[in-house]
């Protein structure tokens, strides 16, 4: 059986996925999201150009994140390559293809940033600026969805896996289904989506579990269930 990966290319894959996690939470939930308040365009406006400086730092972090998502997706298709060929670049084309999707949805946020601090006059720049940031919210589920379809793949490699622990494959199993789930909602019921929101625990505890595995203990060798 080949070599499957070295621990040097499982740990650069560990760190680029802490990157991704970190830099993905603090964006959505510490510096983006407490600034939007849904259905009041005017109170949104006013709490982005209060916090300039913190809106700016999302677009940049979520930058860093799609750049290490593309990263890490060639280091996971070195790493499970030998152990699956097919099930290793589908996993990873579809999460390039996520990182394609998200990087063009921060054309969203900065088309709202820009309408935010233009200095001339233009009426219902709030309205606009609101609407982009929705169009973001948007592309950034249609992207997960994409996400989702990697983590399905991903979880079949694991389950897979003789030297994996199998409770991360499931993780990664149920994680896949949230991702899509979420991105339906968003475009046939958005007013679901609060109430759906609690189970994307279940995905940060897989990615983070699969993230510390990568860093800690990824085993040298991955050989295939017959």
């Amino acid at each position: 059986m080949p070599q499957s990966h070295t621990p040097r290319q499982a740990q650069g894959a560990g760190l680029l996925y802490l990157v991704i996690i970190i830099a993905g939470l603090s964006s959505e939930l510490l510096l983006r999201g407490p600034l939007i308040v849904q259905a009041d365009a005017v109170q949104t406006a006013s709490n982005i150009q209060a916090h300039l400086s913190g809106f700016r730092l999302s677009l940049l972090l979520d930058l860093v994140m799609i750049l290490s998502d593309v990263a890490l997706a060639c280091l996971l298709y070195l790493i499970f390559a030998p152990l699956s060929p097919v099930l290793a670049i589908l996993m990873s084309a579809f999460r390039m293809v996520q990182a394609a999707v998200l990087g063009a949805n921060l054309f969203n946020q900065t088309m709202a940033l820009n309408l935010l601090t233009f200095e001339g006059d233009l009426p219902g720049r709030e309205a606009l600026a609101m609407a982009s940031l929705q169009l973001q919210a948007q592309g950034y589920d249609l992207g997960l969805a994409l996400f989702g379809l990697s983590c399905g793949f991903l979880a079949l490699i694991l389950l897979r896996g003789q030297a994996l622990p199998r409770w991360i494959g499931w993780l990664m199993a149920g994680a896949a289904p949230i991702y899509i789930t979420g991105a339906i909602l968003r475009i046939i019921a958005p007013d679901l989506m609060s109430v759906f929101e609690p189970a994307y625990i279940v995905p940060v505890v897989a990615e983070l579990s699969f993230c510390l595995w990568l860093l800690i203990a990824a085993p040298r060798r991955l050989t295939p269930r017959p």
